[in-house]
């Protein structure tokens, strides 16, 4: 019996320089944009990321979507803003022309090259860990609205206008890049509409527009954290970086892939509220915002599966997987409103 989610049968630019791709990883021509032509480099963990052996050593990273040249300007600028208060943001390495970024000519893909920032990721399993981690996001987010830019992302928008992220990407609107999608998995893409309409619904009926702006990191995560020793000496994952309610980043982190266990969610959020207070309006928001993330997350898969023919398990398992079990969780996190103290 088919699976309900399984597929129905169905018959340059500004900022950016375009290259013809190679089957290598990172491509020869990629590397030779960057003057770094036979370079040997490492896979980093992840998939999408490698070391370059150069003076100074780099990372080249493939972008998760096609990137706006005017964007990654955007972010070069943002981390640049960071590295100055502090912050080991890393550097966005220009090619020889001059471009933030390159583009693969065959398929798209958009290739930035970054300074190596050195350490590990560490994996947070501690109440005083996830205190640590809060404190780090709130203090990087004074930072930052301290820098604020004061215009969005191009290529970018807040957490609930996707329609900016795919018509940027190449994939058209939001709704029929989910219409395309349902050709081929119709329950799915059902899933997805009712789950979308729910969301905007929440989000407006609970003052998300009301909420100020600022840049926010758009991916903070321990995974996104390198430590040497007892110091932070690198903040990476910068792509999705723009300007939104700063609960954007917080939210989130209470569904790194399952619920965050409560004791952990609370250490986060007194540590984040030792350096920003947190007011009843955000908390109430918390669930539609990580609802909103993970529409998120699976509209980046769904572009990925329209532009490259990508393997479309990550959207079922958000669906049929993910949503329930944030459904459970949700009840619970009025607790963590009660019981956070900062």
């Amino acid at each position: 019996m088919r699976k309900w989610w399984a597929p129905r049968s169905t018959g340059r630019r500004v900022g950016r320089t375009i290259v013809p791709v190679t089957a290598n990883e990172p491509p020869d021509v990629v590397l030779a944009a960057y003057g770094l032509a036979g370079a040997p480099s490492t896979p980093l963990d992840g998939g999408d990321a490698w070391a370059v052996r150069a003076e100074p050593p780099v990372v080249v990273k493939r972008r998760r979507l096609p990137a706006n040249g005017a964007g990654t300007e955007w972010e070069a600028e943002l981390r640049r803003l960071a590295a100055a208060a502090g912050w080991p943001a890393g550097e966005i390495i220009r090619t020889v022309d001059g471009a933030a970024a390159v583009t693969a000519a065959a398929g798209g893909a958009t290739w930035t090259c970054e300074t190596w920032l050195p350490g590990k990721r560490r994996e947070v399993r501690s109440v005083a860990g996830w205190r640590i981690v809060g404190r780090l996001l709130g203090r990087l987010h004074s930072d930052l609205a301290r820098a604020d830019p004061g215009t969005q992302r191009p290529g970018l928008g807040k957490a609930w206008e996707l329609d900016v992220l795919t018509e940027a990407a190449g994939a058209g609107t939001f709704n029929r890049l989910v219409a395309a999608f349902g050709h081929a998995y119709p329950e799915v893409a059902a899933a997805v509409r009712r789950e979308r309409y729910r969301n905007l619904r929440e989000l407006a009926r609970l003052g998300y527009p009301d909420l100020p702006e600022q840049p926010i990191h758009g991916s903070f995560s321990p995974g996104h954290l390198l430590w040497t020793g007892g110091e932070l000496t690198g903040v990476i994952g910068w792509e999705f970086a723009r300007r939104d309610a700063a609960m954007c980043d917080l939210a989130p982190l209470l569904m790194p892939d399952g619920p965050l266990e409560l004791p952990f969610a609370q250490a986060l959020f007194e540590g984040y509220a030792t350096v920003r207070p947190v007011s009843n309006q955000e908390f109430g928001l918390l669930p539609a915002l990580v609802r909103a993330w993970l529409l998120w997350q699976v509209t980046v898969l769904l572009i990925g599966w329209r532009l490259a023919g990508g393997d479309p398990a990550g959207v079922v398992h958000t669906m049929e997987e993910r949503f329930p079990a944030f459904e459970r969780y949700a009840l619970e996190l009025g607790m963590l409103r009660a019981n956070v103290t900062g």
